[in-house]
């Protein structure tokens, strides 16, 4: 006999329905992740462009332990 073969009698069949989202809210959404993904590839490019500096900046401070 299967364990799933009979439900339980305080199961319900019916799955909730997803509200539904408004263009704003889709707008502010995608406008947000564009912001996040637009700054966090301007400060890895600067990273990849002044990469020694901050290594040496690091070394002279003694916070270059983790590298």
């Amino acid at each position: 006999m299967s364990l799933l073969a009979k439900r339980a009698a305080r199961y319900v069949g019916l799955m909730k329905q997803a509200l539904p989202i408004s263009l704003k809210t889709v707008a502010w959404i995608a406008l947000g992740l564009t912001a996040f993904a637009a700054s966090s590839g301007l400060a890895f490019a600067s990273w990849l462009d002044k990469d020694a500096g901050i290594f040496m900046s690091l070394v002279e401070a003694g916070m270059s332990w983790c590298f």
